[in-house]
């Protein structure tokens, strides 16, 4: 699985992008993306790996 991701799909930035994680002591870890230069985020999953998934997922859609 790539761990690559996609352009935004709101406002198209592809350098703005991160996976954001809660801290690790948490007994619930959330994932999500984000860009930085529109705000938009992804849905929140319980791995890095699937935030990334779901927001590739999104990003394939046209908005």
């Amino acid at each position: 699985m790539s761990e690559e991701l996609k352009s935004c799909p709101f406002c198209g930035d592809t350098h703005k992008l991160d996976v954001t994680d809660n801290d690790p002591r948490e007994l619930l870890l959330n994932n999500w993306v984000t860009c930085s230069n529109c705000n938009s985020e992804g849905p929140v999953k319980p791995t890095r790996s699937q935030a990334i998934t779901a927001w590739n997922t999104r990003a394939g859609e046209k908005v």
